[in-house]
């Protein structure tokens, strides 16, 4: 399964669409799973060719794509069980299986934001003093 950016089909159409892959071999224990972001070309109507590209990328994954291997699903490609697919009434969208991460940010105080505005505030007024007095 392979999910294509929005803007893949412009200026057509621009939905979300993925690639599904189907192999001869019979039934499959694991479906990988790749999030291409770029496929040469930009997003818009234009459709530009760019330099960053996904496409060589999917192909190396793919064919080098190993079951027993490490397996993180915080990357843009990974492999989920089938077991775990039919768990999730067959749901096949590739955020349903991605772990997201976030980033914890550490703000200020406000009673240090509020004195740091109060000091900018200060600066902006004396500047305004002397844009005032140029005019008298």
């Amino acid at each position: 399964m392979i999910t294509l950016p929005s803007g893949v089909f412009k200026p057509y159409a621009g939905v979300a669409t993925a690639i599904l892959i189907f192999t001869k071999l019979g039934e499959t224990d694991n479906v990988w799973f790749y999030e291409m972001e770029h496929d040469g070309y930009s997003l818009d109507d234009k459709r530009a060719k760019i330099e960053k590209n996904d496409i060589p990328d999917i192909i190396e994954k793919y064919k080098s794509r190993d079951a027993s291997a490490q397996n993180d699903r915080k990357d843009k490609q990974f492999l989920v069980p089938k077991k775990e697919i039919l768990e999730n009434d067959y749901d096949l969208s590739f955020n349903s299986y991605k772990e997201e991460v976030y980033e914890e940010i550490e703000y200020d105080k406000p009673a240090v934001i509020l004195e740091r505005l109060g000091k900018l505030e200060d600066e902006i007024q004396s500047e305004l003093l002397k844009v005032k007095s140029l005019f008298e």
